[in-house]
């Protein structure tokens, strides 16, 4: 996946900002607040649908202006097919309009995955850092680019899971009766949390070569990276999709009384855990910030990796403000693998990072961001 350019208008603070990238290596530069982390946002808007940054389109709109546009050309298929995205935002009425080609997907869902992406940026230190949500949704990005199936069960799984806590919450609050009403929604959880667990477990096999290669890059192999899947329910010895159902139907049975004197759901993928060690121990508890950040790296770079093995499709690499807490060799390293991967966008103050290992020109380019403007450098 190439994306050959983007045109920003009254998105954060670019007025009117349009790039025309390489297909390597660019190198957004400039000081803190000027906008290089905008155009990254902008970026996410065409793959993802939304902003990996901020929690609303609102966020993303110029103070002052009523509407903002992001449009990009994207290349995919080993260059042999190309699109228009265009995206668009109004403040009043609150409406956003996306569109391939001049066409608008049936659900913004289904965009999701057709042109794959990796951020590495500040906004994901909560993955080693955080709490088990940020690792369930480092799961559910990862595997929602790469199928539609767990996409479209996830989707589900959230909408019955919130329509049976408010079963839940209405016993626990006004005492309304329950019976007959929780139980299709319990086994509509149970169905599709099934399936999701199934596949969350599958994930974290399949993830760990590509978790430890990618480490194994980065530092020597005195350090070994481990990652579990900690179901969200007692699984017993099921193995299969209609195992998991069925294990997961009968923990909501057991936890019933608990749930109406609490008013939520109380088994589920809504409460796995992926658990991360470095040597056999904690990351969250016991990693340096050393070990923190080089781990989140790898999850990265192995991230990148799985999607392209399975999507068949190379995807966009965006880095946003990494190195400034790596030491010189390990920055010397991702470096050199963004080099060779394919077409990456990168954040920094300053191009010293890059040192003479990269020849820019029309492959790897340098654009200077100032101001929410955005220039090629000399």
């Amino acid at each position: 996946m190439i994306l050959s350019g983007v045109k920003l208008n009254n998105f954060r603070n670019h007025a009117a900002t349009e790039i025309g990238f390489g297909p390597g290596i660019n190198a957004l530069l400039g000081e803190n607040g000027q906008g290089k982390t905008n155009v990254l946002e902008a970026v996410s808007y065409l793959s993802l649908t939304k902003s990996f940054y901020a929690a609303g389109d609102a966020d993303a709109l110029q103070i002052g202006k009523d509407a903002f546009a992001v449009e990009g050309g994207l290349i995919g298929g080993g260059g042999e097919v190309a699109h228009t995205v265009h995206v668009s935002y109004t403040r009043d009425p609150p409406a956003k309009s996306f569109l391939i080609d001049g066409t608008a997907p049936d659900r913004l869902s289904s965009v999701i995955g057709r042109f794959p992406l990796v951020i590495l940026s500040p906004e994901n230190n909560a993955i080693t850092f955080g709490g088990p949500a940020e690792r369930r949704k480092f799961m559910d990005l990862t595997l929602s680019q790469v199928s539609r199936v767990y996409l479209d069960d996830l989707l589900e799984y959230r909408r019955v899971l919130r329509q049976r806590n408010r079963i839940l919450t209405d016993a626990r609050l006004r005492g309304a009766p329950v019976a007959g009403i929780l139980e299709p929604w319990t086994e509509n959880l149970a169905r599709y949390g099934g399936r999701i667990a199934y596949r969350r477990r599958l994930f974290v096999e399949e993830f760990r070569s590509f978790i430890r290669s990618a480490y194994r890059d980065l530092v020597p192999a005195t350090e070994e990276p481990e990652m579990q899947y900690r179901c969200g329910f007692n699984p017993g010895g099921a193995a299969d999709p209609d195992g998991l159902t069925s294990a997961l139907r009968s923990a909501m049975d057991e936890k019933r009384g608990e749930e109406l004197r609490r008013g939520v759901s109380l088994a589920g993928p809504h409460r796995d855990e992926l658990a991360l060690t470095i040597n056999g121990i904690g990351v969250q508890q016991f990693a340096s910030q050393g070990q923190h950040k080089t781990l989140l790296v790898a999850l990265k770079v192995a991230e990148f990796f799985y999607v392209r093995e399975r999507r068949e499709e190379i995807p966009l690499f965006l880095l946003d403000d990494v190195f400034s807490e790596l030491d010189a060799g390990r920055a010397a390293r991702i470096l050199s693998l963004a080099a060779g991967i394919g077409q990456t966008m990168i954040t920094t103050t300053s191009d010293a990072v890059f040192g003479s290992s990269i020849v820019w020109g029309d492959h790897h380019r340098r654009f200077i961001v100032e101001r929410g403007t955005c220039r090629p450098a000399a």
